[in-house]
């Protein structure tokens, strides 16, 4: 692995070069522990170049400027791509119909699955990358939802609520869980009007 860190230590502005030696596929001779599979994940998110130049993921971006980004958007959206990311950032725009992408079998499609370049965009993806979370590491999780008045935010919150509330069927805690979850539902809703009156 080749390094190139500036040489502070001398009056002149150089660079030393370092190289670090390979102890197995995992273990790197100064003691960093790099996953392979990781590293092909990241060459594929921030390498590979879709040909039709729609990017599911804006860190894709060869050139990332506000044109461009705006211009990705569009042409997924015109493709009927409402979801893209940003890292681990979902990025949804509001398409003001029903779109045949909330049922049982794309609740399946991203269950157990980590947030990357396997599945298109999905909220469902948010929701169970939380889950999975809060399974593991025993913690509460928050998935922030903003966005401006009409953006879909209810929308948004009702799908995320529908996955979660899916995916708790299948645990250990059944029923507890699913009713804590659709009894949210409309706490949050009745949030959201008085944060809309309080901004009029």
């Amino acid at each position: 692995m080749l390094l190139w860190p500036k040489d502070t230590d001398s009056t002149e502005d150089r660079y030393r070069f370092y190289l670090r030696e390979k102890l197995n596929d995992n273990i790197w001779a100064d003691g960093f522990n790099i996953d392979p599979e990781l590293i092909r994940d990241y060459f594929y998110r921030f390498l590979y170049q879709p040909q039709d130049r729609e990017y599911p993921d804006l860190c894709q971006l060869p050139d990332l400027n506000e044109t461009t980004l705006l211009e990705n958007l569009r042409a997924r959206f015109n493709a009927g791509h409402i979801y893209t990311y940003v890292g681990s950032i979902l990025i949804a725009v509001n398409p003001f119909k029903f779109h045949p992408i909330y049922n049982p079998k794309y609740v399946k499609l991203y269950q157990n699955r980590r947030i990357g370049p396997d599945l298109p965009p999905h909220i469902f993806a948010i929701a169970d990358s939380a889950y999975q979370r809060m399974l593991r590491s025993k913690r509460n999780q928050c998935i922030v939802i903003s966005g401006e008045s009409g953006s879909g935010k209810t929308e948004s919150t009702n799908f995320l609520l529908h996955h979660l509330t899916a995916l708790s069927q299948k645990g250990s805690h059944g029923s507890g869980v699913e009713q804590t979850i659709l009894s949210a539902g409309p706490v949050l809703e009745v949030s959201r009007e008085m944060s809309e009156l309080l901004n009029q």
